[in-house]
Parts: structure tokens; sequence; C-alpha cells
């Protein structure tokens, strides 16, 4: 899993979030704790939209590179220099293995009776139904 340095910038009674290495990627939230929230949701959904789009997904840089590309990422909106009180937090982002690995879960004969009938209608495998039942589930796209 990587982790995405974002720049926490008090700003008009929110914080707003930007990720230097992530163009394009930011969110805001009322409280740093709410930001923080924000930015955990804001990193995920961007870069399994990247990998899910056969984009690449950027390498994060080091603490004091993200810091050099925020504050320039910020002027470059026409704000001049970055606030007092900005913050730089990692921010670790979902694991985009797409190794395929064996699991053993437990159901009951009913359940797991079901989701083979649920799979089978679907032309679908076990597996495949459980894995497009989750992504389904998590409201992320199907990978």
């Amino acid at each position: 899993m990587a982790v995405y340095y974002a720049g926490f910038i008090p700003t008009d009674g929110v914080y707003a979030v930007l990720f230097p290495d992530l163009p394009g990627c930011n969110t805001e939230g009322a409280t740093l704790e709410g930001a923080f929230a924000m930015a955990i949701q804001a990193v995920g959904d961007h870069v399994v939209a990247l990998a899910d789009d056969g984009d690449e997904v950027p390498a994060p840089s080091s603490k004091a590179e993200a810091m050099e590309k925020l504050r320039e990422q910020y002027a470059g909106l026409d704000l001049g220099e970055l606030p007092e009180g900005t913050e730089l937090h990692p921010v670790q982002s979902p694991n985009l293995d797409s190794q395929i690995k064996k699991v053993a879960v437990s159901f009951s004969q009913y359940k797991l009776d079901m989701i083979d009938r649920k799979a089978e209608n679907l032309g679908m495998t076990r597996s495949g139904f459980l894995a497009a039942a989750a992504s389904a589930y998590d409201g992320q796209r199907h990978v």
C-alpha cells in the first residue's frame, strides 16, 4: 500500500485538502478530523479510479518533496503562500494488488446454497459472485 501526503489547509472555516502527488484529488472537512476522514475516502476513490481506467498511479513523494509540490500547487491556484496552520499528513491508499489469493470462508449451508444459486443464475462462479457483491457493497467499481 502506498502512502500519499496530503496538505490540510485551513481556509474559510474549513480544511481544504490537496494531494500534491495526485492532481485533481482534493476534498475538505469542517474540522481537521473530518478532513482526514474525507482525505482517506478521496485518495481511495482517486487511486482506484486511476487503476480502473488503466492510468498510471503516481508514486508517492517524500514528505519534503510533497511539501514543495504543495507550495507550488497552492501558488498555481493564484492563492499565494500556504496559510499559517497548514499541515502535511500521510494518508494510506488502498492496496491495488490484483494477485488472486485463495482464502477460506465459512457460511451456513443455507447461505452457501443461496450464494451458489444466485451465482449460477447470473452465470458467475461463487468467487466471482462474492467479489462482485463485495464491490457493490463497498460502492466501488468492480475490478
